[in-house]
């Protein structure tokens, strides 16, 4: 396993993932969908936060057993793939 997995599956999950920002009353919304998997954050809107926010619903995300397990399936099948094309 990796040093720094941690890490590792946070840059995994940015890159799959899509963020929308909604706004209702003085709250926004912030969400990630990520391999059929989605997670929500209300908060106050505060300028300059988004990256923050983001780190936020992708350790949401990781802490999810079942979206690990989907996860692992996607890189599972990535790898069988690259060694049949070799």
């Amino acid at each position: 396993m990796k040093d720094n997995i941690f890490q590792y599956l946070r840059n995994k999950v940015y890159k799959l993932s899509e963020f929308t920002l909604d706004t209702v009353n003085d709250m926004e919304v912030r969400t990630i969908y990520c391999l059929g998997f989605e997670e929500k954050f209300f908060g106050p809107i505060i300028k300059d936060t988004e990256k923050l926010i983001e780190g936020v619903l992708i350790d949401r995300l990781i802490e999810n057993p079942e979206f690990l397990k989907k996860l692992e399936q996607l890189e599972n099948r990535k790898e069988n793939l690259k060694s049949l094309l070799d």
